[in-house]
């Protein structure tokens, strides 16, 4: 399953593509950036935009990316396990033996092994393959 993006704004991306215009038909620094900081600041915390206005030299207006972070999938699956056991996971995902997780959290061998025996049990996934992809699924960005 894909990453899910951020909802845009569509009143936001308007003002963006009004900003675009006047760059557009006008000098580039005609458009005071205390307009594009109003329409940065409408942004989510999750998205960012950046401005490139050299590319006007080769495209002949600045080239604008609007950065977008995926928004974590929720699975069930993993929602059922304990603080403990989703740490355990998320170091599984990191591509950790069982004995680098159980020196990483202070505990013993026997003790991570019976987390990751419970945490395939409650989460009826078949191994830790299939954990660390259901926890990247729903961490991209981790």
């Amino acid at each position: 399953m894909p990453p899910r993006l951020p909802p845009l704004n569509e009143q936001t991306l308007a003002r963006l593509r009004g900003l675009m215009q006047d760059l557009h038909s006008r000098d580039a620094r005609a458009v005071p950036l205390r307009d594009f900081m109003s329409v940065v600041d409408q942004l989510s915390p999750d998205m960012g935009v950046t401005i490139d206005f050299e590319a006007s030299r080769e495209l002949g207006h600045p080239m604008v990316v609007l950065r977008l972070q995926p928004v974590p999938q929720h699975d069930e699956r993993l929602a059922r396990l304990s603080r403990r056991e989703r740490e355990v996971v998320a170091l599984i995902a990191e591509g950790l033996a069982n004995k680098q997780i159980a020196l990483r959290l202070h505990l013993a061998l026997p003790t991570i092994k019976d987390h990751v025996h419970r945490i395939l049990e409650k989460t009826g996934l078949a191994n830790r393959a299939a954990l660390a992809a259901a926890y990247r699924a729903a961490h991209p960005a981790a």
